[in-house]
């Protein structure tokens, strides 16, 4: 067996035996995720993210104790020891579930609590000037974040920020729809000698030249997420701009200069569904002759929000990945395979989970758990503080792991939670891991880089 990807040296130390019962019975870990392709054979440990490469013997030694428990003997017989120890192989009476929240709360232990928010996604409006034909906040009530409420924001950082640098999430609506406020909240906060760097998700129609040097100066914007929709034509449709003329494709083309040129990180979502996929060939050669080798630019292909509760969201998928990997072939603006991959163990699955560390703030300046509810599971706001101490604690509570979860592999990748009001769970989750592990195996055999560039990074 060799090591083809190293795991989390942390969860290592954690959970790795020492010495091997000889009088135990042995079967695959919960958290092993076995794959063969073309005469190749990798085991996967979801916990510790290692992958190790197996000899054909011992991949058939494996598969018997995949189909029943076998004895010490049998592991010893066979050369896998090293699995056992590792604990892609467990003892029959492990309770994998446990060992897996032992780990996250001990990694939590170690990291320590700094006292105070580390960020802050700020909605400076809920307006738009486009009108895309998915949004998920259709309906919702525009307001716009005045200078009054800025003030008290800037006040609120100050008093309740960590120590260290605090991270500014810019989002909307459209947040450049209300850059002018966004300027007065870091003039503050640099007036005040708060250190803070901040990202953001735009369209990017309203992003000038001037402005992309004042967000990269003043802003110390880090990361954009820019949302696309394919090629010219499906892009005018689903966007939707109430003034297509100021707003549109070759603006926003040249917008994602503008940012790139300043040195900032764009990552370019590209928004599909059965109605524009057949089109994204096209679109990537596009790309590709727009951003050449530019090295701060990168894209990657995501269904649209309400897609991923349609029944053929699995066959999207699918179309995703094969496009994906076109992406590579053609050497354009670096793939991201998706969110959350990465060597370490993830401790919290988003902001929702985090609320010591984090917190949404709407234009009027209300509290919130999730960018994708601002109007939802409110406990306070930044004039009054909290005024609902009950659903804070509730927020606040470890969330159990549901019974569905407790049966996934991929249990440390996701959430511990099933639906429990995530706007983003769907029913085919596990189908979908699925696809997408072994898309990053077969990847990873070929040699290919398949870590992320996560815009959320781990709070």
């Amino acid at each position: 067996m060799n090591i083809i990807k190293a795991g989390d040296n942390r969860v290592a130390k954690i959970i790795n035996r020492k010495k091997l019962s000889s009088e135990a019975k042995y079967r695959l870990s919960l958290f092993t995720y076995i794959y063969s392709v073309n005469d190749r054979y990798l085991i996967y440990n979801t916990l510790t993210s290692e992958v190790t490469e197996l000899t054909e013997n011992e991949w058939n030694a494996v598969q018997k104790i995949k189909k029943e428990p076998v004895s010490y003997d049998f592991i010893k017989e066979n050369g896998l020891e090293e699995l056992a120890v590792t604990r892609y192989i467990v003892e029959t009476d492990y309770d994998d579930v446990k060992q897996y929240q032992q780990t996250v709360f001990l990694l939590k232990t170690m990291a320590g609590n700094k006292k105070g928010l580390s960020s802050y996604t700020i909605f400076p409006t809920t307006g738009c000037n486009a009108r895309c034909i998915y949004c998920y906040e259709e309906g919702y009530t525009v307001k716009t974040m005045t200078t009054e409420t800025a003030d008290r924001l800037v006040e609120y950082i100050c008093e309740t920020k960590h120590d260290d640098t605090v991270n500014l999430r810019w989002f909307g609506g459209e947040p450049l729809a209300n850059s002018r406020i966004i300027s007065h909240i870091c003039n503050a906060l640099k007036e005040r000698g708060v250190s803070y760097k901040s990202n953001m998700v735009t369209n990017a129609s309203l992003m000038t030249r001037e402005l992309a040097h004042e967000a990269k100066e003043l802003w110390n914007l880090k990361k954009v997420q820019v949302s696309l929709d394919g090629a010219r034509e499906d892009y005018a449709l689903r966007k939707n701009y109430y003034d297509p003329i100021k707003h549109n494709y070759d603006i926003v083309m040249k917008a994602v200069h503008y940012l790139a040129n300043e040195g900032i990180k764009v990552n370019l979502r590209v928004n599909v569904d059965f109605d524009n996929i057949a089109r994204i060939p096209d679109f990537l050669h596009e790309i590709k002759a727009e951003f050449g080798d530019m090295e701060n630019i990168r894209l990657y292909i995501a269904p649209l929000f309400q897609e991923e509760h349609d029944e053929r969201c699995l066959e999207l998928y699918k179309e995703i990945f094969r496009l994906t990997d076109y992406q590579k072939k053609i050497d354009v603006a670096r793939n991201i395979i998706g969110a959350h991959d990465s060597v370490h163990i993830r401790t919290n699955y988003c902001m929702a989970d985090v609320v010591d560390k984090c917190v949404v703030i709407t234009p009027e300046g209300v509290f919130n758990n999730c960018e994708h509810l601002p109007e939802k599971q409110t406990w306070g706001n930044i004039f009054d503080g909290v005024t609902n101490k009950a659903e804070l604690d509730e927020l606040k509570k470890p969330m159990p792991v549901d019974e569905k979860c407790a049966k996934c592999p991929f249990l440390p990748e996701c959430t511990p939670f099933y639906k429990n009001g995530c706007p983003c769970w769907f029913e085919q989750c596990y189908e979908f891991r699925c696809l997408k592990t072994e898309f990053k195996l077969r990847n990873l055999l070929e040699g290919a880089d398949t870590e992320t560039d996560n815009e959320d990074e781990e709070l």
